[in-house]
C-alpha cells in the first residue's frame, strides 16, 4: 500500500510540475506579443481616428500590441541615419506629402507596396487621382508604389449658394455650371454674381504655392494634362495655356475677381460670406461653414471639362521603412484599418479630408452628400504637381511672372515667353510616374 501511495505521490508531483511548466509557457507566449509601432504627426491623430483604429486592430488581433508614436518634429530625412544602421523607430508611418517623401523614395528607403493593391485596395476601388500620386519611378524607369496615399484634397471651385441663388445660377438644388471656356460664356457666368458679391465674384490665391494650382487646373480641364509636351515643366506654349491665363487676367481686369498673394487673406475674403466663388482645396472651401454653421451655404462645381479631365490634387500617404520589422502585421494593419471605410469617412465627416475609397463617397457620408459625386468625378481624373528635381528653382521663376499676368500687370504673351527663356537650364527630371 505504501508503494502505491508513493507512486501516486510521484505522479501527482510530476503532473503538477508539468502543469506549472505549461502555464509558464503560456504566460511567456502571452507576453511575447508582436509589437507594431505606428507613427504619425499630431494633426493626423487629431483629424483621423488613428487611436480608435489602433484599439480596434488590437482587439481583433490578440497577438499584436500597437505602440502609438506622435512624431512632433517629423522630417523624413531625419530617420535616414538610423535606417543606415539597420534600425527604425517605427514600422508604419501615417502621413507625408509627395514633396516630404521624395528624398526617402529617391534614396530607396521605403518598402515597395505594390503587392497591397488587391482586394479592398484594388486600383478600381480607389480614387484614381489620389492613387496615381503614389506612383514613382525606379532608377530603371519602371513604375512602382513606394507609398500609398490614404487621403487627399482636390483643387475645385466652391460657390456661395446664397449668392448663386440671387444671381440666378442655382437650379433644381444644384449650381448652374460654367457653360464653357468660351470667353463670353466664362466671363458672363461670373458677371452675373457681381452685384451680389461685395468682395468679389471670384477669389483666388496667387502666392508661391497656390499659383501653380490656379494656373495648371484650367489647362488640365481643357487638355487633360498641364505638362509641357517636351517634358520641361508646365504647359506654357499651347493655345489652351494662353487662353486660360487670358481668362484669369480678364476676370481681374473687369473687376470680377479678388486675387490675393497670401492664403490667410484669401480665406478671410471667402469666410466673409460676401464672395461668390473660391478656387481652392475642397477642405478650405468648407471653412465657410465654420462661420455660417450651415453646410447648405456651400456647393461645388469645376472648370468646364474637369469632370472628365480632372484638376490638381494633394495627398498624404501611408508607408513603411524598408528596414521595418513585422511587415506582414504592418500591411495587415494598413489594409484593415487605414483603408477602412470608417477611417476614411470619419475624417471627411469631421474635417473634410477626402477619402481614397470610392465607396466612402456614398452611404455613411454625413455632410455635403449632394456634392460628393462632383468631387469624386473631378478627383478621380486629377493629377498631382510633378516633383521636378529643380522644382524650387522653377517656382521661383513662375512667381516672378504668373501673378503679374493674373493681376494684369504684364501681358500673357510676355509672361509666358519670359518663363520659357528662364527655365532653359533647369532639371525637369520627375520622380513621379504617370
Amino acid at each position: 500500500m505504501k508503494k502505491w501511495l508513493m507512486l501516486l505521490l510521484v505522479f501527482a508531483i510530476a503532473l503538477a510540475f508539468s502543469f506549472s511548466v505549461y502555464a509558464a509557457g503560456q504566460g511567456e507566449a502571452k507576453a511575447e506579443k508582436k509589437v507594431l509601432r505606428v507613427a504619425a504627426p499630431p494633426w493626423i491623430f487629431k483629424k483621423f481616428p488613428l487611436e480608435d483604429v489602433c484599439n480596434k486592430y488590437e482587439q481583433a488581433h490578440a497577438g499584436v500590441k500597437i505602440e502609438r508614436i506622435r512624431a512632433d518634429k517629423w522630417g523624413g530625412v531625419t530617420y535616414i541615419p538610423e535606417w543606415q544602421a539597420g534600425n527604425t523607430s517605427f514600422d508604419v508611418f501615417v502621413g507625408g506629402s509627395g514633396s516630404m517623401l521624395a528624398p526617402l523614395i529617391v534614396g530607396g528607403w521605403t518598402e515597395p507596396m505594390d503587392d497591397m493593391l488587391t482586394g479592398n485596395m484594388a486600383p478600381d476601388k480607389l480614387v484614381g487621382g489620389f492613387l496615381n500620386a503614389g506612383k514613382y519611378k525606379k532608377q530603371d524607369g519602371s513604375a512602382y508604389f513606394p507609398v500609398i496615399p490614404f487621403m487627399g484634397e482636390v483643387a475645385i471651385l466652391g460657390v456661395n449658394t446664397n449668392i448663386m441663388k440671387k444671381a440666378g445660377l442655382w437650379s433644381n438644388g444644384k449650381v448652374v455650371p460654367i457653360p464653357s471656356m468660351n470667353e463670353s460664356e466664362f466671363i458672363g457666368w461670373f458677371a452675373k454674381m457681381k452685384e451680389f458679391a461685395p468682395v468679389g465674384a471670384h477669389i483666388q490665391i496667387w502666392d508661391r504655392e497656390f499659383m501653380q494650382y490656379d494656373y495648371n487646373a484650367g489647362i488640365q480641364a481643357m487638355r487633360g494634362t498641364f505638362r509641357a509636351d517636351d517634358g520641361k515643366g508646365f504647359d506654357i506654349s499651347s493655345d489652351a495655356a494662353k487662353k486660360w491665363l487670358g481668362l484669369i487676367q480678364k476676370l481681374y481686369k473687369e473687376g470680377l475677381a479678388a486675387y490675393t498673394i497670401s492664403d490667410d487673406k484669401g480665406y478671410e475674403l471667402w469666410k466673409s460670406g460676401a464672395a461668390g466663388s473660391f478656387f481652392a482645396a475642397q477642405g478650405h472651401i468648407m471653412e465657410l461653414v465654420s462661420v455660417t454653421k450651415r453646410n447648405e451655404d456651400i456647393a461645388y462645381t469645376g472648370w468646364p471639362g474637369s469632370d472628365k479631365s480632372g484638376s490638381i490634387i494633394w495627398t498624404h500617404s501611408v508607408w513603411m521603412p524598408k528596414v521595418a520589422k513585422n511587415k506582414d502585421v504592418a500591411k495587415s494593419f494598413i489594409r484593415e484599418e487605414i483603408f477602412s471605410k470608417y477611417f476614411d469617412q470619419w475624417s471627411f465627416n469631421h474635417y473634410g479630408k477626402l477619402p481614397i475609397l470610392k465607396e466612402a463617397y456614398g452611404e455613411g457620408i454625413t455632410r455635403f452628400k449632394n456634392e460628393m459625386p462632383v468631387i469624386l468625378a473631378i478627383a478621380d481624373h486629377s493629377s498631382p504637381i510633378p516633383l521636378y528635381k529643380d522644382l524650387d528653382k522653377y517656382l521661383d521663376i513662375l512667381q516672378k511672372y504668373l501673378p503679374e499676368a493674373a493681376f494684369g500687370r504684364m501681358s500673357v504673351d510676355k509672361a509666358l515667353s519670359s518663363i520659357k527663356a528662364e527655365i532653359a537650364n533647369l532639371d525637369f527630371t520627375d520622380v513621379r510616374a504617370y
